[in-house]
């Protein structure tokens, strides 16, 4: 197990900048026993507050959320042994799309989380990557992890899954139900994938 500087020791990043140095200040990985949506919200949170209190514009605290929000999905799946996970990781299928979060899984291949904080129209990304890589791995999963405020409009784009508006995207969870998403990962049998699947990515064991 890690200490409580998870970014640091699990080398989650190419320079070891603010949002990480945050990140590793602020979270507390003991307090996934409360659940994991509770956690996720909670840490991103808390982030966002020290970095407001350091003077941290809020333009540049908006543009870390989505960078805490995925080491902390990072940190409760190390911690709850759903690993290897990989992050940014790149498919040599679809060069130059870098998924948040991947999981390879014996039943359905990738299982990617995009981590979102706020929707807007960035689900329509989501979207489009995952229909990129579903041509290739047309079992594969792919979900949306959101912490958006707005949950008019998170049940918007539950509704546009359910009506086939949105193509590719299987669901979309957020703090209220991350912990049914992770009963679903949990139930996956795990692994690494074939070689030469992935082109590049940071591995989290």
């Amino acid at each position: 197990m890690w200490t409580n500087a998870p970014v640091r020791e699990l080398k989650l990043y190419k320079t070891y900048g603010d949002s990480a140095e945050i990140f590793d200040r602020t979270v507390n990985v003991a307090s996934l026993t409360n659940g994991v949506g509770k956690f996720l919200a909670t840490t991103v949170d808390d982030c966002a507050a020290r970095a407001k209190k350091a003077g941290n514009s809020a333009q540049s605290i908006g543009s870390m959320r989505g960078r805490w929000l995925e080491w902390a999905v990072l940190v409760a799946l190390k911690r709850e042994g759903i690993t290897p996970a990989y992050w940014q990781a790149e498919f040599t299928k679809v060069p130059n799309a870098f998924n948040d979060v991947m999981l390879w899984s014996k039943e359905h291949g990738p299982v990617i989380l995009s981590c979102k904080t706020s929707l807007r129209e960035r689900y329509k990304q989501a979207d489009l990557d995952a229909e990129a890589l579903k041509r290739h791995y047309p079992n594969g999963k792919f979900f949306l992890v959101t912490l958006d405020e707005d949950k008019k409009h998170v049940a918007r784009i539950r509704k546009k899954i359910a009506d086939g508006e949105i193509i590719a995207l299987h669901a979309v969870y957020d703090e209220t139900n991350a912990d049914k998403l992770f009963a679903f990962l949990r139930a996956l049998t795990i692994g690494e994938p074939d070689a030469g699947v992935l082109h590049s990515s940071i591995v989290v064991r």
